[in-house]
């Protein structure tokens, strides 16, 4: 996957998330942030937001408070796809399993030219990502690194 530098540039508030129940652009207009739901009884953090019960207890969490917090987290394992697993999905892609919060993992697509800058453990941040369509943004990783450029 190739980076675009002028979809980077682009300004994406006006552009609805691909996947609002989950991300929302952060202040900077690049970077993503994340809506968990906090579990009125074990008080952890779900994702996403919208789950009827918490992940952790099993408590149902329809009074749970939401609660935003900056995307990224640790990357634990990824793979280069050359056969696209779902509609959208560029090949070749790299996907990974990445901790968001303590107890709570999810596969993100990785924006990196080439696996061998990846390594399990290295931090990455959530960016918006301007979808093909034009008619909104999507959520991929970048390593930590490359966040502020």
């Amino acid at each position: 996957m190739t980076h675009d530098p002028a979809a980077m540039t682009r300004d994406l508030s006006t552009l609805p998330a691909q996947r609002p129940s989950l991300y929302r652009l952060a202040a900077d207009g690049r970077a993503l942030d994340f809506l968990f739901a906090q579990c009125p009884a074990c008080q952890a953090l779900g994702f996403p937001a919208n789950a009827p019960g918490c992940m952790h207890c099993g408590q149902a969490i329809d009074a749970s408070a939401q609660v935003l917090r900056p995307g990224g987290g640790t990357l634990l394992e990824y793979v280069t796809l050359h056969l696209a697993l779902a509609p959208g999905l560029p090949v070749p892609g790299i996907v990974g399993d990445i901790r968001i919060a303590d107890r709570v993992v999810q596969q993100g697509l990785i924006a990196v030219d080439d696996e061998s800058r990846l390594h399990p453990g290295m931090a990455l941040r959530a960016r918006a990502q301007p979808l093909a369509s034009g008619d909104g943004y999507g959520c991929v990783f970048v390593p930590d690194r490359e966040a502020a450029q």
